[in-house]
């Protein structure tokens, strides 16, 4: 991302700590003032190559996406993406650092639609409501209904639910 100027009228943070409709507000403001280049990798990569470095190969794929690169790339970690500009890893830089946290809420928007939309796909997982994360409801809908495509089968609660064995499941029309 490569903010012109910084935000007035929105409140800026952690992604985490902000309430959804925040995060949402502070996403329209930010896209309104930045380019944005964006890398999404698929669970069946996460598998492949490990959560590390798939995050690293979406972030090269979001610096690719940039229309012109920036003098500087600052990524929040503890280990910056191959790039041919200089880029430098701050630990918690969501929390410590503007541009940082401003990439953290169009991340957060992004991947909060992106499960929304897969809820649309596949209702039965709940993706709207639990956003993919380790949730007691996620949980429970893994037991229930086997691990889906979206899954990263790699990920313990998922390959539990792989170990159990396959899903009966019936459908019936109540019509």
């Amino acid at each position: 991302m490569i903010l012109r100027r910084r935000l007035r009228g929105v409140r800026i943070d952690d992604s985490k700590r902000l309430t959804p409709l925040a995060r949402q507000r502070a996403c329209d403001a930010i896209l309104e003032h930045a380019a944005v280049g964006i890398g999404i990798v698929c669970a069946a990569d996460v598998d492949r190559w490990n959560i590390h470095r798939a995050a690293l190969r979406a972030m090269q794929q979001a610096i690719e996406d940039l229309p012109r690169l920036p003098q500087l790339i600052l990524v929040d970690g503890t280990t910056a993406p191959a790039a041919t500009v200089p880029c430098r890893a701050i630990i918690d830089g969501d929390a410590s650092c503007y541009i940082i946290s401003c990439a953290s809420i169009v991340a957060k928007v992004l991947r909060d639609r992106l499960m929304t939309f897969y809820h649309q796909l596949l209702p039965d997982y709940a993706f709207d409501r639990h956003k993919g994360y380790g949730t007691e409801l996620h949980a429970r809908r893994l037991e229930r209904f086997g691990p889906s495509v979206l899954h990263r089968m790699t990920f313990r609660p998922v390959a539990a639910a792989l170990a159990a064995g396959p899903v009966s499941v019936a459908a019936v029309d109540g019509a």
